[in-house]
């Protein structure tokens, strides 16, 4: 016999759990199989002697006893804060620093509510993808269903994001490049790297690395990623549409390297979000293979796509369709205006010299096939027309490298691994990416011929001396007066200018505007002098400058007038520009003024591409990223260099790219209706439900006073202290305190003394350098865990007294309810009290309490000891209440899961049903080949392989989504109780 029965809940060194099985040893003993709290199985021998029985719940509730008042109200504070989330409540609304708006709710909420959080989300630019994104991983951390996140992104946003997850959600992401991984792989050279940490980003371009050579040892971190044995709980790709596959001509499928990337994270991922401005470019069978990264089975083919197919797959707001609670749109106007300006005699001369230059060698570049030496004659016509002091810088560098004999035919290795992307896709590369390339390329020579070089050498420094010799750029001086005429007319008001080049930027700052306080961002700056700058902008200064590399993430959404010095030749760039003030919040027209010079070919053909595209927004009822989507297969760099290059008429390079936008154009509205969804949001009307989502997340169960009331109590009872900062008395609306944390918590990720920390989020908001002790602070999460599973802290069992009038005496029972999905996932969980008067009613609403007991109080109370007496009955009543509440709770759950899982089960039947049919067909001409006498038993065989293959993926996937329907309640788990007595009894 043994002392222990199934259900005991017992104490063991080094823990304690549930005992589940008790089986008989040959020897006469028993060996205990116990659940842990930690949720791992341990078998141990019943005769040990630190093996000891706890009493239950009810066990000590027939005893009378009681815990002390604090305990249980701090035991009470922690398990309701474990369990804050629900699925109508939104924790990331107030445990972050930034302010979320209604429409990034709404597209979190349609996420998390969904069967397997699998999107791709296409807003618009300047919606927020980056929060909507943020908002999901934090909601998913909270509820307990992600440890593992992967963010993959260009690696110019790497860092960026970094920043963002960690500034707005206090989430700390490591990101994985060469020399990281490197690290991780002397450290542990037999573990996978991507399972050495959990929160991880790395760039596309980085993850996509295979290893050409076979007899290699090292596996590449592509190959790694393909087999990584932990799943990641969320994925996250930013600018997406980087992952293309295509359709060939003969059906199959061509790959780039970051698809494979997106197949294997995809492969290996439970939640997985998409996000992309451009989800559809035109190329139906890449949109596809994008969208079945999702859901594989979702379409069998790109002819299938269809809005409806969409619905539940991918969320697409556009600016022009959305609307405020009064019924105006979220999103004002643009204006776009050019302003054209005449070159001086000296400016003209210059710009047909330096032409006639960049002309001649291009062309003998492209004759030499020197790919790296037309792209350096690229850059000077675009600084050509960027500023003076830009080409007279350029011209200085090309002048000093030929003197320092430092010019070379090639490109050194690391650079031209750039060059591809430098040529394509320049947005993927980083600042110091870029600046690496074009210093390179600026030493780059056609020919190593010493007269040559000598020449040329003559030439620049001819060049160089015009450019220096022109003291005022005519461009500057338009850029001043439209600067003064606005500031006359409103000392207050602030002007964006934008530059593509650094040296632009500093020639505008250092002689245009010299008396002015500048604000400015550029490649170069760190993230804290970005913020620095942009504060100052907002707060002190009339002007900011910015080159394009350090535009992303600045929301500048306070201003409303941008100048464009010079227009980027990549389309993409123009649109990010104006999305830094077209963004919500944003209050005014945006007023957006293009400084060209008149009569220069590139400046015509990109004023051309401009007004084009603002009458195709207008057309198509978009705001933005519609010049990328136009000129998606047009090379403007080599359109504008061609027209250079050969003396073309601008008239007609203009008209061949106006028939090309017209075609493209066409192309936009037959995707726009037949492929893609527009998700109309409008807070006057269908989208009202958002606010009442935000109002029970912000004013729910968790405050940043519950915060901060369980934090003081903790400190008061186990020796921490908390002390105010800042001088004076403390302020009502919150202050910035020094945490001095109690020796039972501090170790691990909790430190000792947290000197300048604040409970609530405005003051977060304020300041960066401030910690914000909300719900997912290690400090928090920690006390909780402590509250709760230590032995310290007992407050399982409490005496209350009710308010007069109030049903009593009764017990209050607070029961755990939850469910758990096909998978054993715990989907979801609850706390509900349940209150048992001695006549057997049941009932939800609890009692009014005046007051909790000390146990030193609770002695010779009558009702107590009556209650005491009658505890096995009235926790039958609670526990049978408790298990209708679960039933009911999990059958709501349940019947959506069911319908989720018909459609799921639908796409999947219709998808292997047209792909088997296909192969059958196949098979059957083959035989039908091979018995008129043709050898067909290499094909056939092939379709035989290929058919038994589908019909193992198709009964794999049936079977995993017949799994996936159940939902089972778990057993009411019993958490804490409490006698109510009536208040007359109490002395």
């Amino acid at each position: 016999m043994t002392d222990f029965e199934v259900g005991n809940r017992v104490k063991f060194a080094g823990g304690r759990g549930e005992i589940t099985k008790i089986e008989k040893r040959p020897n006469g003993g028993h060996l205990l199989h116990v659940y842990t709290s930690e949720g791992q199985l341990r078998k141990l021998p019943s005769g040990l002697p630190h093996i000891e029985k706890l009493d239950s719940l009810v066990d000590r509730l027939a005893a009378g006893q009681a815990d002390s008042p604090v305990h249980h109200d701090l035991r009470e504070r922690a398990t309701r804060l474990n369990l804050a989330y629900r699925y109508d409540r939104f924790l990331s609304l107030t445990n972050n620093r930034i302010e979320i708006e209604p429409y990034q709710v709404k597209a979190a909420y349609e996420i998390l509510n969904s069967y397997d959080h699998r999107y791709l989300i296409g807003d618009e630019v300047g919606l927020g993808k980056t929060i909507e994104a943020g908002m999901v991983i934090e909601e998913l951390i909270a509820r307990g269903r992600a440890d593992r996140v992967l963010i993959v992104a260009p690696a110019p946003l790497t860092v960026q994001w970094q920043e963002e997850m960690r500034e707005k959600f206090d989430r700390n992401f490591v990101i994985y490049d060469r020399e990281t991984v490197e690290t991780y792989r002397q450290s542990h050279p037999n573990q996978n790297v991507w399972a050495q940490e959990d929160l991880i980003i790395t760039s596309i371009d980085f993850a996509k690395q295979t290893t050409d050579d076979p007899s290699a040892d090292r596996v590449s971190v592509l190959d790694a990623l393909e087999n990584l044995e932990p799943e990641w709980d969320v994925a996250v790709f930013d600018e997406a549409h980087h992952l293309t596959a295509r359709r060939s001509s003969d059906d199959s499928i061509e790959r780039t390297q970051r698809y494979l990337v997106g197949e294997a994270v995809a492969d290996n991922s439970d939640a997985l979000l998409l996000l992309t401005g451009t989800p559809h470019k035109g190329k139906s069978d890449q949109f596809y293979f994008l969208v079945s990264l999702l859901d594989p089975y979702r379409f069998s083919h790109e002819s299938q796509i269809h809005p409806d197919g969409l619905d539940d797959l991918m969320i697409r707001r556009l600016k022009d369709e959305m609307y405020d609670t009064d019924g105006t749109r979220m999103f004002p106007e643009k204006n776009i205006e050019a302003l054209g300006v005449g070159m001086s005699d000296a400016e003209e001369q210059l710009y047909d010299d330096v032409t006639e230059y960049i002309r001649e060698y291009y062309n003998l570049a492209q004759q030499e096939e020197n790919q790296a030496a037309g792209f350096t004659m690229v850059i000077y016509q675009k600084r050509l027309v960027s500023s003076v002091h830009a080409i007279r810088k350029s011209l200085e560098n090309r002048m000093r490298a030929i003197q320092n004999d430092s010019v070379a035919e090639e490109l050194p290795d690391d650079v031209q691994e750039l060059i591809p992307r430098y040529s394509t896709e320049p947005e993927t590369l980083t600042e110091a990416e870029r600046s690496r390339v074009e210093e390179a390329l600026e030493t780059v020579t056609i020919t190593l011929n010493q007269s040559q070089i000598q020449e040329e050498l003559d030439r620049v420094k001819q060049l160089w001396q015009q450019a220096k010799a022109i003291e005022t750029d005519s461009k500057a001086q338009l850029l001043r007066k439209f600067v003064d005429r606005i500031l006359d007319e409103d000392p207050d008001e602030k002007i964006l200018i934008f530059t593509e080049y650094t040296d632009t930027l500093e020639y505008l700052r250092d002689q245009v505007f010299p008396e002015h306080d500048i604000a400015q961002v550029y490649g170069d700056l760190d993230q804290e002098r970005r913020r620095r700058e942009m504060e100052k902008f907002e707060e002190e200064a009339n002007l900011m400058l910015a080159t394009d590399a350090a535009q992303e993430g600045l929301n500048l959404q306070f201003a409303h007038i941008m100048v464009n010095y010079d227009l980027p030749w990549n389309p993409i760039r123009i649109d990010q520009r104006m999305g830094r003030l077209h963004r919500y919040g944003q209050e005014h027209t945006v007023e957006i003024r293009n400084l060209f010079f008149k009569d220069t070919r590139e400046s015509e053909i990109l004023n051309l591409l401009v007004e084009k595209t603002n009458q195709i927004e207008s057309d198509l009822g978009m705001r933005s990223d519609v010049m990328g989507r136009v000129l998606e297969d047009v090379d403007l760099d080599e359109t504008i260099m061609a027209a250079i290059a050969e003396g073309r008429p601008t008239d007609e390079v203009v008209a061949d790219i106006e028939s090309t936008i017209e075609e493209r154009k066409e192309a936009l509205e037959t995707v726009e209706n037949e492929f893609l969804i527009r998700d109309r949001f409008d807070l006057s009307n269908e989208d009202e439900e958002v606010l009442e989502v935000i109002e029970r997340s912000q004013h729910g169960e968790v405050s940043e006073a519950d915060i901060e009331v369980l934090v003081r109590e903790f400190f008061d009872e186990f020796g921490g202290t908390i002390k105010g900062v800042r001088p004076g008395p403390a302020r009502s609306g919150g202050d910035v305190y020094q945490l001095d944390v109690p020796d039972v918590l501090s170790g691990d990720q909790v430190a000792g003394q947290y000197d300048s920390a604040t409970f609530t989020k405005q003051i977060a908001m304020d300041k960066d350098d401030v910690d914000f002790i909300a719900l997912d602070h290690p400090l928090v999460q920690s006390l909780i865990e402590f509250c709760l599973s230590s032995d310290h802290v007992q407050g399982q069992v409490a005496v209350k007294v009710a308010a007069e009038d109030e049903p009593s005496p009764g017990i209050l029972f607070t029961y755990r309810l939850g469910y758990v999905s096909g998978a054993g996932d715990v989907v979801t969980e609850k706390l509900v009290p349940l209150y048992v008067t001695t006549d057997g009613e049941v009932t939800t609403s609890t009692p009014e309490i005046v007051d909790t007991l000390p146990p030193e109080k609770t002695t010779s109370i009558q009702s107590l000891e009556r209650l005491a007496s009658v505890v096995d009955d009235l926790h039958e009543e609670a526990q049978m209440e408790a298990w209708t509440q679960v039933e009911s709770f999990a059958d709501e759950a349940r019947e959506e899961r069911e319908r989720e899982i018909a459609i799921k089960r639908q796409h999947a039947e219709r998808y292997f049903e047209e792909e088997i049919g296909e192969w059958e067909d196949r098979l059957e001409t083959y035989q039908q080949r091979d018995e008129e006498g043709k050898d067909m038993s290499a094909p056939i065989g092939n379709a035989k392989r290929e058919l038994e293959s589908l019909r193992r993926k198709r009964d794999k996937e049936l079977e995993r989504l017949e799994e996936e329907k159940h939902v089972t309640p778990e057993e009411p788990d019993l958490v804490s109780a409490a006698f109510v007595i009536p208040d007359g009894e109490v002395e």
